[in-house]
């Protein structure tokens, strides 16, 4: 309710260097405040606060007389009454000087009036004189304000009734020994206190409970009633308090009718007063708990102070030895300062450590509070803390000189305006300031309606919408920690401080405010505040019964000074505000509280009467009206004691079980009353038996009400939604209790089953109490979560420059914090434990979509199992099986019960698998089911539970599943997990090892090959060299460099084939590991799955090109190339040619190109140059097909022209130092071979590529096109086909990986699957250098055989399916018949494979091709050897594994590995 901000106030005083501060205390409208010291008191004023007057006495009179000690306030503020040590009481009269002010605040008024100035606060002038001075025998011990005159107690066992003019009233005087004492005061027996020195050390006086609450001497607390507010001593009443004896304390709280009392012992126990017997009951009890401040009671000493808000919603608690605790009315603790950073600074300030702070808190604790009294609606706590005193008897003033201390607080607007309990948004009001927290709200307002002048919560739906945002989903405000922090203007602050009621609408838009007189209103969409134009209508009206909203109306309960009546009226808030555009009702007696449900408005006057209004907006011209209708009045006279005791009241649609069912109505309407009355929740419901009176009447009918039910007690705030939900019925008609100390209680509805059907009865309801880690302020009905707010306390160090005094003195920056917790598995397991597990699956299942439906069954189950699993007893009826099986209909069973085991210690796990099954079992499931994620979690309990060797089983299996399934995040994680179990570890015993990493969340391996440009499949924007430096682990690759390269690791050493092995297992594991993997590579390529191929190299660090070269006739071979095609295209999403008229396009004139050529070249490269593959047109192929299809690498048309970027070619990379000179492309001799002008690439790399500036067809392409091709449509439109065909490729990032993929094969020699994707790209030089490729080598014969007859079948396939390919591959006649060539002319080649892959032309990966890309990983690919090679293969034979030998080094490294 209540909560601390900002930082706390040091406010100055001239104290004399002997004097100290005793005593604080406020007058009835705390807007004045007494400050006593030892000598003197001083006057203060609330606002501004400031320094009136003081009066010090003289050094005879504190001799003769005493010291201060306490005082008291004359109800009117004209009397001053100070009791002092030596038993006198001193009588000061305060008097106002003639019309003088001591301070004036003056302002220009808003509008333009006679005067153009008002005064705003005017602070009073005041003169202090002693009237009257009193001895009392005995001393005085403590006294009270009883109506008009004092009552005090004296040391002789007296209660003297002295008028405020000094004088005894001796004839009302009480002894305490003739007042009778009992039990109660109805059955036991009383009896009269006979012993001799007794006196009352504290007495406190309540005019609700007309008694006086009063503590003995010896610590026994008791409560003295009288049956007439005279309280004459012959009718005077005690009543024992018990279980109490060592009472220090007192405060009542009349609101809610309880007595608080603090105890020696650091505690507080609070009472009730019973109605009928008038016993006093024990409501609850004031107690740190020992888990968050271990034995702070009996540390913190004696409670010294009690003091009740101002509202009687929260009591603050000063201990003796320092600390200051704020609790609920019903015991939640809402603030303790024992266990913050109170105190820090001090103690940093005598070099205390923070070791030995935990032992000097309390002495050196600046809130040692003395006294305490809370300002005007309780914005302000003011403190006198106790004076140090050193060894000598000195005050020791730097530590805590004793001042006077103002703590600010921001309380929530429930306090004193619970109508607003229905909203679902946080709201809190400071003394000129709010606090909301809406969400997004903002953003959802119609700039068009409000342009307008429309309001964007004018229309509400009746039942759905009018929920809020809770209807729209999930609500944001779960997530949402932003306060909205609105100042209210000075203008209305200035003559009305400070906010007394404070409302918010239901959308959370706009906000209503009230402070001393008139009322203002904010809309967050247009950030504007609307005040009373006419400044006399603003100061005439006073809100006395609270602020709502209804739509875009805002009600108000208020007085009206000008007519002296009470009245009830609506302001539009679209309109100005002003007393034209209100509707204005009168009502006989002063407003209390005002509520709405739906269309209809709950008035509740001091006469205890109900009554209600049916409201009606009527859109009138120029502005909108609403009409108050009356429907009925209800008198709560015999159900509350009185008026102000009632806290809330409000009408719901909600029935119990015992309600009759004859005449049921739509669910929308008001079924009955609900009414807190001090904490008793009161329950009326409408009697639709009796036949209505009203029944053709529309709209909402007068019936009359049932007797009321208690529902529950302790009752501090209570929730009910406004609308039901078919989706979620249960929440959405429940009521939700706050209950203090107890937590919360929801009365929720048992909908009957279908076998309950035929009875003919309503659902039932049952009452749930839950603890909640957080103080409830709004409930989130659908999404099942508690909103509320807590403090934070940040400390600052108080040598820094710029901290303030009160820094110094050790008291932190107090903040607001946005708190959330889900409620909804403590009433599963509520209706588990009472065997309503039918309920609970239909409330669970309605849940389903929540995000957190999953934690929810984990906090369930770990709960359940943390208290059974840990009792020190056993469990007769164990409710963690119920648990289970009910976890157990939702697909999350297997994910919740891993997660709870890996979150609660081993020791639990028997008991937890006990009931839940075997977790090899699950592991199994897991993987029947693919929850691999879940079942990698699975393997750590199984790790700990088993063998290594049994683990090291389960691994393996779940890395099978993984790779099949292509969690590539996973399979990396399980096989560093299977390689960090030693060799010894399979015989060793379970242990608790390190766990497996989470899937991805791990950085990339990023070791790179020496020479390689391109350490990476490229779906990472970044560089080789990037990647390197950003590896944040060492992993265990496969090595796939040189030395250098692996340098960066433990270095490896392969041992000799003939020396005897040491880690004979160790090596076996190794093998049957690399088998797994390399059988999986197979399985991918077999099945032309290169996408998935390059994902797997990358992320299991698989040395791809030297696996492939080995394997590129075997499984690396392609034996249909048109499948293959429509794989690769199928697996990149690159679409096919979308271009059927490009065999059509006439060939342009004079096409010239600008071709690189190296300089290095020998002569005799220069006929090869002349008649490159690449750019050889066959005769029957037209050569402008070429120059559009055909063209270069660097230069394609989704690279270059579309996307406005260079990339580096594969020629490029070939050539050395290279010039520029023009060359026509023209037909080649088709007798002249390639095989004779063959070039070793060792002594030159050359080739033919269009330069950097050269366009998509050419350098001077378009340019050689005259003016007239332009004219012709038929031109123009091959032209648009041709823009077409540019914008019809594949994705940035898929190019990127052909083209890394390319480059690999090639370095490989699997000229097959280069061939197939450099036909993908449509790109004819990167088919050149393939072919050129195959020329230069020593390529197999067979696979040359199968380029060439797959470009057949290709064209086949083309002429057949797929036309749009056709121009392309026409163009590759020329590359068939050099292919023919290269079969002819070569000589045959054996089947067995070179030890060592040969050198062939690397092809980079093009600069910024990575741009864009979404998917990372990282490998590590570059020319391989065997003797390179982890795991290394001889094949015998060409059968696939027939003979394997492997030979393998175990890394010495140690590896952490995690799987959650």
């Amino acid at each position: 309710m209540y909560f601390p901000i900002g930082w706390p106030k040091l406010l100055s005083l001239p104290i004399e260097e002997e004097d100290t501060l005793e005593y604080v205390v406020a007058n009835r409208d705390r807007s004045l405040f007494a400050v006593l010291t030892a000598q003197a008191f001083y006057v203060w004023y609330y606002k501004p606060c400031v320094h009136i007057v003081s009066y010090r006495r003289s050094d005879d009179s504190v001799i003769v007389l005493g010291k201060n000690r306490f005082a008291e306030w004359k109800p009117d503020s004209t009397v001053l009454a100070v009791a002092t040590t030596g038993g006198h009481l001193l009588f000061y009269k305060l008097e106002h000087e003639s019309s003088e002010c001591l301070y004036a605040q003056r302002q220009s008024g808003r509008q333009k009036h006679a005067s153009s100035e008002i005064t705003a606060h005017v602070v009073p002038a005041l003169k202090i004189t002693i009237s009257a001075t009193l001895p009392v025998l005995g001393g005085i011990k403590s006294m009270a304000c009883f109506k008009d005159e004092l009552m005090v107690s004296s040391g002789q066992g007296i209660l003297q009734r002295i008028r405020w003019d000094g004088s005894v009233n001796a004839k009302m005087n009480i002894s305490i020994n003739t007042i009778p004492f009992s039990i109660d005061l109805q059955q036991s027996r009383q009896t009269q206190l006979d012993k001799l020195g007794l006196y009352f050390n504290h007495i406190e006086y309540s005019p609700l409970l007309v008694g006086f609450a009063v503590i003995f001497a010896g610590g026994r607390a008791g409560f003295l009633s009288a049956p007439t507010a005279k309280f004459e001593p012959q009718n005077v009443n005690g009543v024992w308090a018990q279980e109490i004896n060592t009472a220090s304390c007192i405060a009542i709280n009349q609101k809610y009718r309880l007595i608080a009392y603090g105890c020696k012992n650091g505690q507080g126990i609070v009472y009730s007063v019973d109605e009928v017997t008038g016993s006093l009951l024990v409501s609850h009890r004031l107690a740190l708990s020992n888990t968050d401040y271990p034995d702070a009671c009996n540390a913190a000493g004696v409670v010294t102070t009690l003091q009740w808000t101002p509202d009687g919603c929260s009591l603050a608690m000063g201990w003796e030895n320092g600390g200051l605790a704020l609790w609920s009315v019903f015991g939640a603790k809402l603030l303790c300062t024992l266990g913050g950073d109170y105190g820090l600074q001090a103690a940093k300030n005598f070099s205390v450590s923070k070791e030995s702070f935990s032992q000097d808190a309390f002495r050196d604790n600046p809130l040692q509070i003395k006294s305490m009294e809370w300002g005007m609606e309780g914005y302000h706590l003011w403190v006198t803390t106790t004076p140090k005193l050193s060894s000598n008897g000195k005050r020791k003033s730097v530590v805590s000189p004793g001042g006077l201390i103002q703590l600010q607080f921001v309380k929530s607007s429930l306090t004193v305006n619970p109508c607003i309990s229905n909203h679902e948004h946080l709201f809190l009001q400071g003394e000129d300031r709010l606090y909301l927290n809406t969400g997004d709200t903002i953003l959802k307002t119609n700039t068009q309606e409000i342009a307008s002048g429309g309001s964007p919560v004018r229309e509400i739906p009746p039942v759905l919408k009018s929920i809020g945002p809770a209807s729209q989903g999930p609500s944001i405000l779960v997530g949402n920690k932003q306060w909205q922090i609105i100042q209210l203007p000075h203008s209305y602050l200035a003559t009305n401080w400070p906010v007394r009621f404070a409302a918010v609408d239901r959308t959370g838009h706009c906000v209503a405010v009230s402070g001393k007189t008139g009322l203002a209103h904010y809309a967050l969409f247009t950030r504007r505040w609307k005040l009373f134009g006419n400044e006399n209508q603003e100061r005439d009206m006073v809100v006395n019964g609270g602020l709502c909203w209804w739509r875009d109306f805002i009600i108000a309960g208020c007085y009206n000074l000008n007519d002296h009546r009470d009245e009830i009226r609506l302001y539009p808030r679209v309109s100005n505000l002003d007393n034209a555009f209100a509707n204005i009702t009168k009502v006989p007696y002063q407003v209390l509280l005002v509520n709405v449900f739906r269309d209809i408005l709950i008035v509740f006057c001091v006469d205890y009467h109900v009554t209600l209004y049916e409201i009606e907006r009527k859109d009138t011209k120029p502005n909108p009206c609403a009409v108050l209708t009356r429907i009925q009045d209800l008198s709560l006279a015999n159900f509350v004691p009185h008026p102000s005791s009632l806290i809330s009241l409000t009408l719901t649609s909600l029935r119990s079980e015992t309600a009759s069912n004859k005449a049921l109505t739509r669910s929308r309407d008001a079924e009955s009353l609900i009414v807190n009355v001090a904490g008793r929740l009161l329950m009326l419901q409408r009697d639709r038996s009796c036949p209505s009176h009203t029944e053709n009447r529309k709209g909402p009918q007068e019936l009359p009400f049932l007797a009321p039910v208690v529902l529950a007690s302790s009752v501090e705030n209570m929730w009910a939604p406004v609308g039901s939900s078919s989706e979620k019925p249960h929440l959405m008609e429940a009521l939700w209790l706050g209950c203090g100390a107890v937590g919360m209680k929801v009365w929720l509805p048992l909908f009957p089953t279908k076998e309950d059907q035929p009875h003919s009865f309503l659902a039932k309801r049952i009452m749930l109490p839950f603890k909640l880690q957080i103080y409830p302020l709004a409930v989130l009905f659908a999404d099942a979560v508690v909103l509320g707010a807590a403090n934070d306390v940040l400390a600052y160090d108080p040598t820094s420059p710029g901290t303030g005094l009160s820094c110094q003195q050790g008291l932190p920056y107090c903040v607001l914090e946005r708190t959330t917790q889900i409620y909804l598995h403590h009433i599963l397991r509520q209706l588990l434990r009472r065997n309503l597990g039918f309920h609970a699956l239909e409330i669970a299942r309605s849940c389903t979509s929540l995000p957190y439906f999953s934690h929810v069954l984990e906090l369930m189950l770990h709960e359940v199992l943390e208290e059974e699993a840990t009792a020190s007893e056993p469990i007769p009826d164990a409710l963690l099986p119920r648990v289970v099986a009910f976890i157990n209909e939702f697909p999350e069973f297997l994910q919740t019960v891993v997660h709870c085991a890996r979150k609660t210690e081993i020791a639990l796990w028997p008991y937890l698998f006990s009931v839940v099954g075997n977790p090899k079992d699950l592991f199994l499931e897991c993987l029947r089911t693919e929850a691999l994620d879940t079942a990698a979690s699975y393997l750590i309990i199984l790790q700990n539970l088993e063998l290594p060797k049994l683990s090291r089983h389960h691994a393996t299996q779940l890395l099978d599943t993984a790779l099949d399934l292509g969690k590539w995040e996973l399979c990396k994680d399980l096989v560093r997990f299977l390689r960090a179990i030693g060799p010894n570890d399979p015989e060793s015993s379970p242990r608790t090892p390190a766990p497996i990493n989470s899937p991805g969340i791990f950085p990339m391996a990023a070791t790179s090959p020496k020479g390689d440009n391109v350490s990476a499949f490229p779906f990472s924007p970044s560089s080789a060299a990037q990647r390197v430096r950003s590896s944040s682990y060492t992993s265990v690759p496969y090595p796939s460099g040189p030395e250098k390269s692996r340098s960066m690791t433990q270095p490896k050493q392969v041992p000799d084939r003939k020396s005897p092995r040491k880690d004979t297992g160790a090596a076996v594991d190794e093998f049957f590991l690399d088998t797994i993997i390399t059988r999986h590579a197979r399985k991918l390529l077999g099945a032309g799955k290169l996408k998935d191929l390059g994902l797997f190299a990358a992320h299991l660090e698989f040395p791809l090109i030297g696996w492939l070269h080995r394997e590129r006739l075997r499984v690396a071979k392609v034996d249909d190339f048109v499948q293959s095609l429509k794989n690769i295209h199928q697996d990149f999403m690159w679409p096919l040619p979308t271009f059927p008229l490009m065999s059509q396009l006439p060939p342009p004139r004079n096409i010239g190109r600008s071709v690189s050529k190296s300089s290095s070249c020998t002569p005799s490269q220069t006929g090869a140059e002349n008649d490159m593959n690449g750019l050889s047109l066959d005769d029957e192929v037209d050569s402008g097909i070429l120059a559009t299809n055909g063209s270069s690498y660097g230069n394609s048309p989704s690279t270059s022209t579309s996307r406005g970027r260079h990339q580096t070619t594969h020629a490029d990379f070939l050539l050395c130092d290279t010039k520029t000179e023009d060359a026509v492309l023209r037909p080649v001799n088709a007798n002249k071979g390639v095989g004779n002008d063959e070039v070793s690439l060792s002594t030159c790399t050359t080739t033919e590529i269009t330069s950097e500036n050269s366009s998509t067809l050419g350098e001077s392409e378009f340019g050689a096109f005259d003016d007239s091709m332009w004219g012709s449509s038929q031109q123009l439109a091959e032209l648009e086909l041709l823009s077409q065909e540019l914008v019809h490729q594949g994705s940035p990032q898929s190019e990127a990986e052909l083209k890394y993929l390319l480059k690999i094969f090639s370095e490989a020699t699997c000229l097959e699957w280069s061939l197939l994707i450099a036909v993908v790209l449509r790109d004819a030089v990167l088919v050149t250098s393939v072919v050129n490729t195959a020329s230069m080598i020593d390529c197999p014969l067979e696979m040359v055989g199968r380029m060439r007859e797959g470009l057949s079948y290709l064209e086949l396939w083309a002429d057949t399916e797929c036309p749009s390919y056709r121009p392309f591959l026409y163009s590759l006649k020329s590359q068939q018949q050099v292919l023919a060539a290269i079969a002819n002319n070569s000589p045959v080649v054996t089947k067995s494979l070179s030890k060592t892959p040969p050198t062939t032309p690397t092809m980079p990966t093009p600069e910024n091709s990575f741009t864009g890309s979404e998917l990372s990983f990282h490998s590590s690919h570059g020319n391989h050897t065997d003797d390179e090679t982890e795991c290394n293969f001889d094949y015998k034979n060409d059968e696939d594994f027939l003979t394997m030998e492997a030979t393998v080094q175990t890394e010495e490294a140690g590896y952490q590995c995690q799987v959650s």
